[in-house]
């Protein structure tokens, strides 16, 4: 089957909707994530940018998601999001693309063979829409493996939410459905404008005195 690629704003809220989620909580993640990652300094370990967003992107999603229901999930030593209602985990995912039709994302980082085996195990499920009956036969283990994508380029800051079909040669191989949320160019209009008329908030005069 080809990849469903979702990608208009009603459609996007629409689909997010079925799983109980909005574009707003993934975008809320995203911020956290670039955040940690413009916080890298010179004298930190090379790969601190790329690590430092991954732990603030999972943890914005556990601090989000655990709200409503879903669960810190570790097996395979994999860190998800955990929904046992729907049997649906996501994984915060850095990667080097996001939002184009024609290119799907790669992984910064090489997906190892437990993450290999979660996908194909979560393949059964293509899409979390489960009957009440069926949800006791749902298990950590067979999960759908859902990827939250973000890229990160400096201004250029993309994210999506996506379903791959596989993993092969330590990468994706294509992907059942991927569910765009900061599309290109969208970056600076969801980032909070600075007001150039703003007093200043430290706005007094410090009177200085020769000392006697």
């Amino acid at each position: 089957m080809p990849t469903r690629i979702v990608s208009q704003d009603y459609e996007v809220g629409s689909r997010l909707d079925h799983f109980g989620l909005t574009a707003g909580e993934f975008i809320e993640v995203a911020k956290r994530a670039v955040a940690a990652k413009a916080s890298f300094v010179l004298n930190f370990p090379l790969n601190a940018a790329g690590q430092l967003s991954y732990i603030h992107g999972t943890g914005g999603l556990r601090d989000t998601l655990r709200l409503k229901g879903w669960e810190i999930d570790r097996t395979g030593n994999i860190e998800a999001v955990y929904n046992p209602k729907t049997g649906m985990k996501i994984v915060f995912q850095n990667a080097d693309s996001a939002c184009e039709d024609a290119r799907d994302p790669k992984a910064i980082s090489d997906k190892g063979p437990a993450a290999t085996r979660a996908v194909d195990l979560g393949q059964k499920n293509l899409f979390p829409e489960f009957d009440a009956e069926d949800e006791q036969r749902k298990s950590r283990e067979n999960a759908s493996l859902w990827y939250f994508c973000v890229y990160i380029n400096g201004d250029d800051v993309r994210a999506e939410l996506s379903f791959p079909k596989s993993i092969e040669e330590k990468q994706f191989k294509e992907f059942n459905e991927r569910i765009y949320i900061i599309k290109p160019g969208e970056w600076a209009s969801i980032m909070p404008k600075k007001d150039d008329d703003e007093t200043p908030a430290q706005d007094f005069e410090i009177n200085v005195t020769r000392k006697k």
